[in-house]
């Protein structure tokens, strides 16, 4: 009887620890308690530093296109670019929380394994790296796409009514663009092919 009420008693010892860890790692993912305002400052500091980052992007490939239309185009998604920067400062400052990043974010861009890379950057011709920089942009634009859908919805929860027509507008410029870039594809392609062919050897028949 003795040994079956010890056992009991470190049986609800151990089941009172397993609790307390599952609490505390539940705590702990549930992060810092903070206020919404800061949380949404953060978001929005996140955004903005890709933007950061992303102005350098654009200036390099306006700068290295050969493509007129493009470069065109790039142009214009600079302009937006600066003032989503403009309009994410000003929302993060009426917030009345300190700290607008400066800092630029690591742009989601793909890169090959470096069993290819040496032999990839020797054989792609000056047209290929044309389209494997569009095809970038494209990568860019679109995960910005999903960053501000989801701060979006994040917003309206937050009842954040003065970011919400703000990312608005940014997801809207930001759709325009990958719009434009998924729609002239075949026109770089077909433009820039020539180039291509002319760097294939021909098998032997």
């Amino acid at each position: 009887m003795t040994r079956s009420k010890t056992n009991k008693s470190k049986s609800a010892t151990s089941a009172k620890k397993r609790t307390i860890r599952r609490n505390n790692l539940s705590t702990s993912r549930r992060g810092k308690q903070i206020t919404s305002k800061q949380k949404l400052t953060l978001y929005l500091n996140e955004a903005l530093a890709i933007e950061n980052a992303a102005v350098q992007r654009l200036q390099s490939r306006i700068k290295h296109t050969k493509i007129e239309d493009a470069k065109q185009r790039l142009q214009l998604h600079l302009e937006e670019t600066r003032g989503q920067q403009d309009r994410l400062k000003q929302l993060i400052s009426d917030l009345g929380e300190k700290g607008v990043t400066k800092d630029k974010a690591q742009l989601p861009i793909t890169t090959p394994p470096k069993s290819l890379a040496k032999t990839v950057e020797k054989m792609l011709t000056p047209a290929e790296l044309e389209l494997k920089a569009a095809k970038e942009d494209a990568i860019i634009e679109n995960a910005e796409i999903i960053l501000y859908d989801m701060l979006t919805q994040l917003a309206v929860k937050m009842n954040a009514a003065d970011a919400i027509p703000i990312l608005t507008q940014i997801l809207s410029e930001e759709r325009s663009m990958a719009d434009w870039i998924r729609i002239n594809t075949p026109v770089m392609v077909a433009q820039l092919w020539p180039e291509i062919e002319a760097s294939v050897v021909m098998n032997e028949e």
